[in-house]
């Protein structure tokens, strides 16, 4: 079948979008058209399909190229713009709209901007503004292991944020999805679970509490508020047979099952566009409408068929969908799911009858939590142990019992049906979560995605081809060869890495999979870099703290403590003000550790109020490249410290005091302790415009080579045996087209 074929072309001519650096320039774009024009027309089938391929690849370049044009041409811009309200979060305040006119011409696609403050509190999803903005290009914390939030935020199509600096109503009409979920918040407003309810029903998920996401990740159950295949199938099955059951009653002629399918496609896609039409909900209906086709027409496509066409729609509807964790995730999960089935079936006299209803959805579960346990790992950096039992219960009680309760919350009803509705409703939800708490702390974190793959996968092809019992030996030797792999022995003698956690500092020193934490980055809203970015990266890196030093007690210093040590209780921490069961910082202590010599150069007394001239000051040396660790030291500590240190003091590498600011990092500081290079962890859009232009140039004027985390990403110092290396994330750790720096740059790079 030559749709398949092309289908098939088309997922594969995308797949360099992730991997490419750059985009290619127009003009090698007209010339590999040309080329794809002319190997398309030969009668060889493999030049034809080289040249389709060539013309699919050149169409998702050409679709890039023109988003990353975009971007850098509005970037820090003003923009007249006619907009849609596409979300609104009445909680964080947060707005999404969507670009339909800018300049007074058309734009396809429609690009989105997530609006943070606020001007009107009357917005609703649907209505058409015209708006003055001045808009941002995405830009996210860039680390290894961590999430990749601007790769995604490409993905979807909404690579801006903005401000609003003035708006005029164009049409106030709402959508027919707010509306609904109007009547839905109305009508659920006395019940606790209103926020996970609404995430089931519209994809909305700002309103489920913290506790509730944590709980469903520790056992497992978190996919079940993905809308999915499992949703979307379980919609069209329920009306199909309710179709079919009023379809019983009338006239003969009238009852066909054709009828009843088409009104449950009807509902699915319905279903589809209240939850926000995502990648999964879309790969599902787009499942849905090629079986619906098959079946009706009687082509012959099996399951893998389908998930290929529902692939190749989804790219050719968006070809940096390719980029979308959320898409990569669906698919894997439905094509896990399908090998399982296929190679692993249960036996026949299992497969039917009520009686062994809980033996299939054991079989299930087992198959799911086995086969994309690497791939948890690889997203997730670790897995839930507990979500075979939690999932055994959460999904029928959620798709077939919370699920259609939900929907009919969206239907105004008398006040009487409501309050039984929600008694029905919150019971439920009730059971549900004395079932989850019963499982316990179900999270593990775990790392080496690599391996976990080559096990977990490699041994089920073994044991399907029964391997072990015809191969011994090989197979013997082939495990053999995969443990020598990670007990190769690494070149890195120790290293130092400065992470990119926005405002805020989070420095690692290690060596021999152990590491010291110098501060642990900032404290958010509702999370901090500690759960966020610093426990991945230590889990990627599968590097274990032994330590943590926190220079003082500002947020953007120790906001993410208290997430570390619930991973790593044992944690010891150092610090030169008040914390229960620390360890003192004050000058003159010093300690060997492995390689590395420790001393503590500042302050003096171990007793003080944690401000910033209070910033623990560490210095670390190997004897021959030397780190010094300053927090946030400001220029009156800053002379106090060259005083004491008069005798002089060799540093390589300088972590920039206070993020850069204009009160630090004096002339006097630098002049004594001559660093080659200076690291600043900066966030790029920063309220206090860090790092101060003087202070850079200053540094620059001393000969200092510069680096931050702003512009960088990731800093990694690696420390080998007679050489070291300097990388940067956005250039050597992972140099992506979508990790470049979007807009202008500051003019000190």
């Amino acid at each position: 079948m030559q749709l398949l074929a092309y289908a098939r072309l088309l997922i594969l001519a995308c797949q360099p979008l992730i991997f490419m650096a750059q985009i290619i320039e127009v003009p090698l774009m007209l010339g590999i058209v040309m080329m794809g024009l002319l190997f398309g027309r030969s009668r060889s089938r493999y030049w034809h399909y080289l040249g389709i391929t060539l013309l699919f690849f050149v169409y998702g370049q050409w679709v890039a190229h023109s988003m990353v044009t975009k971007i850098n041409a509005w970037g820090e811009q003003r923009l007249s713009a006619e907009v849609v309200i596409s979300e609104h979060h009445t909680l964080t305040g947060r707005t999404k709209v969507s670009l339909k006119k800018v300049a007074g011409q058309l734009q396809f696609p429609a690009y989105d901007v997530w609006i943070n403050q606020t001007v009107a509190s009357d917005y609703c999803v649907g209505q058409r503004w015209r708006m003055i903005l001045r808009i941002r290009p995405v830009h996210s914390l860039l680390n290894e292991g961590g999430y990749d939030s601007q790769r995604n935020a490409l993905a979807k199509d909404a690579p801006f944020t903005g401000k609003i600096i003035d708006q005029q109503l164009i049409d106030a009409t709402c959508s027919l999805r707010h509306k609904l979920d109007t009547v839905f918040m109305q009508q659920s407003a006395s019940s606790p679970w209103q926020g996970i309810s609404r995430a089931l029903v519209f994809g909305l998920r700002d309103h489920i509490p913290a506790e509730a996401s944590r709980l469903f990740r520790e056992t497992g159950i978190g996919h079940l508020m993905a809308i999915s295949g499992m949703h979307i199938g379980l919609i069209f099955l329920l009306t199909r047979r309710s179709l079919t059951l009023v379809l019983a009653v009338l006239p003969l002629r009238l009852m066909q099952i054709r009828v009843a399918e088409a009104g449950g496609w009807l509902a699915s896609g319905f279903y589809c566009y209240l939850s926000g039409a995502q990648p999964s909900a879309m790969r599902a209906m787009f499942a849905l409408t090629f079986w619906l086709i098959a079946k009706s027409f009687s082509i012959n496509l099996s399951s893998f068929h389908i998930l290929s066409l529902c692939v190749a729609c989804l790219l050719t509807l968006n070809p940096i969908m390719i980029l979308s964790d959320s898409l990569w995730l669906s698919v894997l999960a439905v094509f896990a799911l399908l090998i399982w089935y296929q190679w692993f079936p249960l036996p026949p006299t299992y497969r039917q009858g009520k009686r062994y209803a809980i033996v299939r959805l054991l079989h299930l579960q087992l198959g799911i939590m086995l086969l994309l346990l690497p791939v948890q790992i690889f997203f997730f950096h670790g897995a839930s142990f507990t979500s075979l039992g939690a999932n055994i219960v959460a999904i029928p009680l959620v798709s077939v019992a919370i699920l259609p309760l939900s929907f009919l919350l969206t239907i105004p009803w008398p006040t009487f049906l409501i309050i039984g509705l929600l008694l029905i409703h919150d019971s439920l939800y009730s059971m549900l979560f004395r079932v989850l708490r019963m499982q316990g702390e179900g999270w593990h974190y775990l790392a080496a995605a690599p391996l976990m793959a080559i096990s977990v996968w490699g041994g089920l092809i073994i044991w399907r081809i029964k391997g072990w019992r015809y191969y011994p030996l090989s197979i013997s030797a082939l495990a053999l060869s995969v443990a020598s792999w990670r007990l190769h022995p690494s070149e890195i003698v120790w290293r130092v890495d400065m992470l990119d956690v926005g405002h805020g500092l989070a420095v690692i020193v290690s060596q021999q999979g152990e590491g010291i934490i110098y501060d642990t980055g900032n404290r958010w809203q509702t999370a901090d870099a500690g759960e966020r970015v610093i426990v991945p990266w230590l889990i990627d890196q599968q590097i274990t703290p032994i330590a943590a030093i926190i220079s003082h007690r500002h947020s953007d210093h120790v906001g993410g403590l208290d997430s570390i040590k619930k991973v790593w209780p044992s944690l010891s921490v150092r610090t030169a003000y008040p914390y229960a069961g620390r360890l003192t910082c004050k000058r003159g202590e010093s300690w060997q550790w492995r390689r590395l010599t420790i001393r503590v150069l500042w302050p003096e007394n171990d007793q003080t109020s944690g401000q910033n001239n209070d910033s623990c000051v560490v210095y670390i040396s190997d004897g021959q490249h030397h780190l010094l660790l300053t927090g946030d030291l400001e220029k009156k500590a800053e002379q106090q410290l060259v005083i004491l240190e008069r005798a002089g003091l060799a540093v390589t590498w300088l972590q920039v005091p206070h993020h850069g600011s204009r009160t630090s990092s004096s002339s006097l500081l630098l002049r004594k302790f001559k660093p080659d290079l200076a690291m600043a962890a900066v966030a790029r859009y920063n309220a206090w415009r860090l790092p101060a232009k003087t202070v850079v140039k200053r540094y620059q004027d001393q000969g200092v080579q510069w680096l931050d985390t702003a512009q960088s990403g990731q800093l990694s110092l690696r420390v080998k045996a007679d050489t070291f290396e300097i990388l940067q994330f956005r250039d050597q750790i992972s140099p992506r087209w979508y990790h470049q720096w979007f807009g202008v740059k500051p003019d000190y790079r």
